[in-house]
């Protein structure tokens, strides 16, 4: 009987182990364009904006860019913020393609010190919070909507 209890709760637990761990990341379609010029598109869009291109893989349809998000401080504040590495990947879907977007937020983390005070970046993974993606599909929809 307790056996039966016990495999009921595990089994229970791993359904919403799954459940939680399939989230599903932020994508967009763009129609009526090939990989090859959206991929192009897109490397000069991010190369004359605020991000900074670290890789990219024309064969594959991988972008990977970063960008500094920056603190509201006040007058004694510094000058930086948190760090958000954006992974695109473009795969050709019928009609166009399919831009999935994946953040990876890395939180600026000061070490409590006041002599000696020091930041560092603490890696939080992949984010599920869409006001990290909010910003970088604002500015891809509008230049393909303007195209």
């Amino acid at each position: 009987m307790t056996i039966k209890k016990i495999g009921i709760v595990l089994s229970l637990l791993m359904v919403a182990l799954f459940s939680f761990s399939q989230t599903k990341l932020p994508s967009m379609t763009v129609k009526d364009i090939n990989k090859s010029t959206a991929f192009e598109e897109l490397i000069e869009l991010l190369g004359d904006s605020d991000y900074f291109i670290q890789n990219m893989e024309k064969d594959v349809g991988f972008i990977q860019i970063k960008r500094i998000q920056k603190k509201k401080t006040g007058i004694f504040g510094k000058n930086t913020g948190d760090r958000i590495v954006y992974n695109i990947l473009l795969r050709e879907k019928e009609g166009g393609i399919l831009l999935i977007l994946q953040a990876n937020v890395e939180k600026e983390v000061w070490n409590g010190q006041v002599n000696g005070s020091e930041y560092y970046y603490r890696d939080e993974g992949v984010s599920n919070d869409l006001n990290d993606y909010e910003e970088l599909l604002k500015l891809i929809e509008s230049h393909f909507e303007n195209q």
